[in-house]
């Protein structure tokens, strides 16, 4: 494995983001359809709309076989909210069944946003869906990420991401929502080992990461830092992330409660562009998890990649040292989080 493709799989909020091209939210759909809708896509969307569409209509028949034909034979579900794992065909048929005859009344409706080509016969797509137990019951309202594969004349769903649409948060975003991020943190992987201390740049302006990844075999650690920051003009919260290997990035965060998701975009030390979505999720003050999804290098999906688990080692001066200062732990460890 390169040196770049275990930056994409194991640096958990240092190197890579996602970004791949996306359109303008739209209106969910009513809660009552039992349809699939689209964006204004363009004319190549067509198919993958058309996808969508069959899903829709299979499981509104309740009709759990259909649904899996729909599906490649390895197909993955996850949910991100709550981390359940379907994998493949026959058990996704056996999991559609239990829905039905758990929710007899279910419906569902689908919204496609966006429809990026990675190749012609792969295809990702992102939008929201709609599940109603039954008339007049809440509804559940999810996002999702998927990819389509063309075999044999038809396209299948190779994977689904889910997670449920946040509400409305009360307060604005602001950088002192990532304030527990500050301190030493450790996680472990069978490929890396990375370190990472945060601290808060003079007059709190900035949070910076500085980190430190050693991966199998090396003789010499990469180091890297990450600055965010407070966006007044996009009224967001953004990071710039820069690697001693020369590769540099940046991505945007949003908050959903307790999990933050993390999008960029990353150029490699040799041209390439990489980008994924990272969902963060805080566990409890000292323990996160962090998972890399929708991974790309050059418009090819990378292959998924198990949540990583970041523990806090130690509140020490260190990560409450303005940055800048002489003390710099991170540059003897090896880091992220």
């Amino acid at each position: 494995m390169t040196k770049s493709l275990c930056l994409c799989g194991c640096i958990l909020l240092a190197a890579v983001g996602l970004a791949a091209q996306e359109a303008p939210t739209p209106k969910p759909a009513p809660s009552g359809a039992a349809a699939a809708t689209s964006t204004q896509l363009g004319p190549e969307a067509k198919p993958i709309q058309q996808a969508l569409e069959s899903y829709v209509d299979a499981f509104n028949k309740h009709d759990a076989k259909a649904v899996a034909a729909l599906w490649m034979p390895k197909g993955v579900y996850v949910d991100r909210t709550t981390g359940e794992r379907i994998e493949g065909r026959e058990a996704l048929e056996k999991d559609f069944a239990a829905t039905f005859k758990e929710k007899p009344a279910a419906r569902l409706s689908g919204m496609l946003q966006s429809v990026r080509f990675i190749r012609p016969d792969v295809a990702a797509g992102e939008g929201e869906a709609v599940e109603t137990p039954k008339e007049g019951e809440q509804e559940d309202r999810t996002s999702f990420s998927a990819i389509f594969v063309r075999e044999g004349g038809r396209w299948l769903i190779d994977s689904i991401r889910e997670s449920d649409v946040p509400a409305p948060q009360p307060e604005p975003v602001t950088l002192t929502d990532l304030e527990w991020m500050v301190g030493h943190w450790v996680d472990k992987s069978d490929q890396a080992r990375v370190d990472t201390v945060c601290r808060w740049s003079p007059r709190h302006a900035f949070l910076v990461r500085s980190f430190t990844i050693k991966t199998k075999g090396d003789t010499e650690p990469d180091q890297g830092t990450e600055v965010i920051g407070w966006d007044p003009k996009s009224k967001q919260i953004r990071s710039w992330t820069f690697l001693s290997d020369g590769s540099f990035g940046e991505a945007t965060w949003t908050r959903d409660g307790k999990d933050w998701t993390r999008k960029g975009t990353q150029t490699l030390s040799d041209g390439r562009t990489a980008s994924g979505t990272q969902v963060i999720s805080r566990v409890d003050d000292n323990t996160t998890t962090v998972e890399l999804i929708a991974k790309e290098i050059d418009g090819e999906p990378q292959p998924a990649t198990d949540p990583l688990t970041v523990v806090r080692v130690s509140d020490d001066k260190a990560a409450t040292t303005p940055a800048g200062s002489s003390t710099a732990p991170s540059e003897k460890r090896e880091g992220r989080q």
